[in-house]
């Protein structure tokens, strides 16, 4: 009997020594993972503060750059809501009972439907966050989704330009060239909306007639009508633009205003 309880106390003893080291074991285990998420939650703290950073960084270079494409646009638009109004301006004087009684004011009007503008956006900073997959990063899905659309809007908007640039050069260039001394618009040439201190060379006025006699005025206002409707196309999408602009300021600086 007595060895009996001997063996049990000695299993009890063995029992309860195998359970200190499970025990040991177990809380072992539990300070490794422990430790693993806490480095992982210390990995993810430092990542996030940095995503944080460059969010912000990207955000300031966003706003820089925005801005000065609104800037540009504004200066377009009125540059091109210009040439609309000198092409109603020949249009409205075409149709008058003498349309070449004044031949300066025909010459300032075909200058002024010349000196259309045309956009070229600053893109570098947005085609980076891009290109580079920062745009994760951006979290406003809203601000994601406009980064991604602007390049269909420029895109549209150079689609635009060209068909204007063309049908001017390859249409009312010739006909023009034909019965007016364009050389005459050379004295209502201002370079001042491209350069403060750029001066061009005023030539003096030619010394060959215009053929007024010869032109067809249907022909002619055709023409110029053309030229309007292109450029209420370029107008329409520079507009759209510019709300496009300032809308994504507004976001981007309220974004900038959350990161305080």
């Amino acid at each position: 009997m007595i060895k009996f309880f001997r063996r049990v106390r000695q299993r009890l003893l063995t029992d309860n020594k195998f359970s200190k080291y499970l025990i040991y074991a177990i809380g072992e285990i539990i300070l490794v993972v422990i430790g693993i998420l806490l480095a992982l939650s210390l990995n993810n703290w430092k990542e996030d503060l940095a995503n944080q950073g460059e969010e912000e960084r990207i955000l300031s270079g966003l706003k820089q750059e925005f801005e000065i494409n609104l800037a540009e646009i504004i200066r377009n638009i009125k540059l091109n809501t210009g040439t609309k109004e000198s092409t109603i301006a020949l249009i409205l004087q075409i149709r008058s009972e003498d349309p070449f009684a004044n031949s300066r004011y025909i010459d300032s009007l075909l200058n002024e439907v010349y000196m259309f503008g045309s956009f070229d956006a600053q893109t570098g900073l947005v085609n980076e966050v891009i290109s580079s997959g920062k745009l994760s990063i951006i979290r406003d899905s809203e601000l994601r989704d406009r980064l991604t659309a602007v390049s269909g809007l420029l895109d549209n908007l150079e689609e635009d330009y060209v068909i204007r640039s063309d049908y001017y050069m390859y249409h009312i260039i010739p006909y023009t060239s034909k019965y007016f001394s364009l050389v005459n618009q050379n004295n209502f040439m201002d370079f001042s909306s491209w350069s403060d201190t750029y001066e061009t060379f005023k030539l003096n006025e030619s010394p060959f007639k215009p053929k007024y006699e010869e032109i067809d005025l249907l022909l002619f206002e055709n023409l110029i009508a053309t030229h309007k409707l292109n450029n209420d196309f370029v107008n329409l999408d520079e507009y759209d633009l510019k709300k496009f602009y300032m809308q994504t300021l507004e976001i981007i600086n309220a974004n900038l205003e959350s990161e305080k």
